[in-house]
């Protein structure tokens, strides 16, 4: 499976770029020459001037989503900065990367053995569910700030990170594999792909906006040549053909035609679609999710429902500061062309420590929000570990903020 993405990837990039290129040659070719048949007055730069606007904001976005590496030494700094926060001692060389990944691997199976133990007592059946959570993923088991370990890239696996197996690589806040860009969507690229999503969105409104007229107008030849010949013969027009839409295309030639009506329903089809998966992503964005999280966080609200609780997003900082951890400092110049890295780390933390050293400077934490979080040393309870974020009980009061929750273990 993994070898045919990677092999219709290339192909998809392709088709994408066709279909852009395609557009753009119908804008300059056919469509503003109807609109604005002189060119150099205003209302011709003006369209000029929105049309490049546009699709330069298109091209660079897309071009960063296509080759944004995950890797690398821009990782290597982040994930460090990311250890120290969270008060993770990194494995520096091959021995302590496999100690490390000893004590995981222990930690792993005490947390398995304990929710076992816990469901069994709940359901009074020492069997009923032995074998159920050998196939949940491990990530699921580990708290919102700790550590994990990679068995297939055998490294340290910052919290939020997951392997992506047609890259073979472990993505910082992986979001998913996108193979319009044969490039997985993460922390270094996300930023990318949501302007993506919006400049195209827009680009298509506006290419319907320009091109309604003249998709109505495509039949005006028919109607013009009728209504031509009635008033010849002394017929009442009006009784037995309406009038053009828009008599400036009341002669548009074959092939006018059919490139309006080509760039008009490839531009609403392509519009509708982009705006489906735009909404979802800046839901994800507003609410502090990632698409991978938001499969799993349905079934943590499910299961706490169960116990009686209510279960909260640890990642959620509020919708103004969820798009800041993507967008950095929230202006217009954010969604301008800028191929600068993110300025908060991977994981939502509090004040100046939350930021990149870059950005915040060194020596400039907030040092009185600190977080004992992070690898080994983290002893959370197995099921207890998949609902540490924040338990609310019932019957709590509405937008009060709810008091910190302790962990239980079994």
């Amino acid at each position: 499976m993994t070898w045919g993405v990677t092999l219709l990837a290339p192909l998809l990039i392709c088709f994408a770029l066709a279909i852009i290129s395609g557009l753009v040659y119908m804008f300059f070719g056919t469509v503003l020459p109807l609109i604005e048949p002189k060119p150099f007055t205003i209302t011709y730069c003006i369209h000029v001037a929105i049309a490049m606007f546009l699709l330069f904001n298109v091209m660079f976005n897309y071009f960063l989503c296509v080759t944004t590496k995950h890797t690398g030494e821009s990782y290597e700094i982040v994930v460090r900065e990311l250890a120290e926060q969270t008060n993770f001692d990194y494995p520096e060389d091959e021995h302590a990367v496999q100690e490390y990944e000893a004590s995981y691997k222990k930690r792993m199976r005490e947390r398995h053995r304990r929710m076992r133990e816990r469901r069994n007592r709940a359901n009074n059946d020492d069997s009923s569910d032995s074998d159920s959570d050998s196939g949940r993923p491990a990530w699921v088991l580990l708290g919102s700030h700790e550590w994990g370990f990679c068995m297939r890239s055998k490294q340290p696996k910052p919290p939020r990170s997951h392997y992506d197996h047609a890259l073979k690589e472990l993505v910082l806040n992986m979001d998913h594999y996108c193979p319009w860009m044969a490039n997985c969507v993460g922390y270094f690229n996300y930023r990318y792909f949501l302007n993506f999503l919006i400049y195209v969105f827009v680009a298509m409104v506006y290419a319907v906006s320009i091109t309604f007229n003249l998709f109505l107008s495509i039949d005006n030849h028919r109607r013009h040549r009728v209504y031509t010949r009635n008033q010849e013969g002394n017929f009442d027009p009006g009784a037995h053909i309406e009038k053009v839409v828009d008599p400036r295309y009341a002669d548009l030639s074959k092939e006018e035609r059919q490139t309006i009506s080509f760039a008009f329903l490839i531009c609403v089809a392509v519009g509708v679609g982009v705006f489906v998966l735009m909404a979802f992503h800046l839901y994800l964005a507003c609410s502090g999710q990632t698409t991978i999280e938001l499969h799993s966080n349905f079934g943590r609200k499910r299961r706490a429902r169960h116990r009686g609780v209510m279960w909260s997003n640890p990642y959620d900082l509020g919708w103004k500061r969820n798009l800041m951890q993507i967008y950095g400092e929230l202006s217009f110049k954010a969604f301008l062309p800028s191929a600068r890295e993110p300025t908060y780390l991977p994981l939502p933390i509090p004040g100046e420590r939350g930021k990149r050293k870059r950005f915040a400077g060194v020596g400039k934490r907030d040092e009185g929000v600190g977080v004992e979080m992070g690898g080994a040393e983290a002893d959370m309870g197995g099921f207890e570990a998949e609902e540490k974020e924040k338990l609310i009980q019932r019957g709590a009061g509405r937008g009060q903020r709810p008091p910190p929750t302790e962990v239980m273990t079994v």
